[in-house]
């Protein structure tokens, strides 16, 4: 680190220069591997659709969302890579990749939270569940977070202000750290879902362990198990330490803290919070083989039970 700044100037040159080559070497891999992972996830979980499972479908609408969200976060990453490097074509082009990757992340965060809450409902109601539970419902609920994503996004558009000399990704104006930004994005964007989701994924570990000698089914069990406890794991290592880095900055740039190692500290806090979280894209494919192990238990168990209904009804047809 360079000498620090005195006076009311605080410099962040440094953790912008370290930023930019952290950022290539998270970037790129996340970038090679995500997009390679969510097109085999898209392709995997289209092909349980076509199987039309009433058990499969729901939930494999909702993981092909997840991964087109992660996706369209993998294809943002060249262009933030770039765009905090050099001066953008124009400031409109630089605040549709910026709605491009908050959508995306924010897409995600909610459509992971309504995995959660079905997954939660199917284990503590499965009788209600199965007569609202379907696929054009399920398509209904995705289509509504696309909506609610972009809504969300339109604070974005005046994120830069007036300003002149302005770089992708950074040099936001006082009004995006406002409180009626900041608030509604910490409570809304993430408290909310993730108390819904701690609250769906105790609940749904403890009914299921509460069923581990009363059912025959436990290796099915134990997967959804895993499922659910990956997934909260996955959420929380991604998106807390966001908004907490959200939650400083906040305190930063309304006056809070003035101190300038402390400031610096937090600039880079966020930066790194936001790198890391891009790795999400990645992560997810450990809920998605979990969810696919999953489903093939199912199906083979299903097979299974048919198989052996058939060879009761032969017995009895030659009895």
């Amino acid at each position: 680190m360079s000498q620090l700044d005195t006076g009311d100037h605080c410099s962040f040159r440094d953790v912008d220069q370290l930023m930019k080559t952290l950022q290539l070497a998270v970037h790129i891999p996340t970038f090679l591997l995500g997009l390679i992972l969510n097109l085999l996830a898209i392709r995997g979980f289209s092909t349980f659709l076509k199987k039309k499972r009433p058990d499969c479908a729901a939930t494999s609408i909702y993981m092909i969302n997840l991964a087109i969200f992660d996706l369209l976060l993998v294809l943002s990453l060249p262009f933030k890579m770039v765009l905090s490097r050099v001066q953008p074509p124009s400031l409109s082009f630089c605040t549709l990749m910026e709605c491009l990757y908050f959508i995306s992340m924010y897409g995600s965060v909610f459509t992971i939270c309504f995995i959660s809450l079905d997954r939660f409902l199917a284990i503590q109601y499965p009788l209600l569940v199965s007569h609202l539970r379907s696929s054009r419902k399920t398509l209904g609920i995705c289509c509504a977070i696309w909506i609610l994503v972009w809504t969300g996004s339109i604070p974005v558009y005046s994120f830069r202000g007036k300003v002149e000399t302005y770089t992708c990704f950074h040099n936001m104006s006082d009004g995006t750290w406002s409180t009626k930004v900041v608030f509604p994005l910490e409570i809304f964007g993430f408290l909310l879902p993730m108390g819904i989701m701690g609250f769906c994924s105790y609940r749904s570990i403890h009914i299921l362990l509460g069923r581990r000698n009363h059912t025959e089914d436990w290796v099915q069990q134990k997967a959804c198990i895993w499922t659910i406890a990956i997934n909260l794991v996955v959420f929380v290592v991604s998106f807390l330490p966001v908004h907490l880095g959200f939650f400083l900055q906040f305190l930063v740039r309304n006056g809070f803290i003035l101190e300038c190692r402390a400031k610096q500290g937090i600039s880079l806090f966020l930066q790194l919070s936001l790198c890391f979280s891009n790795v999400n894209c990645c992560l997810d494919v450990f809920c998605y083989y979990f969810v696919i192990k999953e489903f093939r238990m199912g199906i083979m168990a299903h097979r299974s039970s048919r198989g052996h209904q058939t060879r009761q009804d032969t017995l009895i047809t030659r009895d």
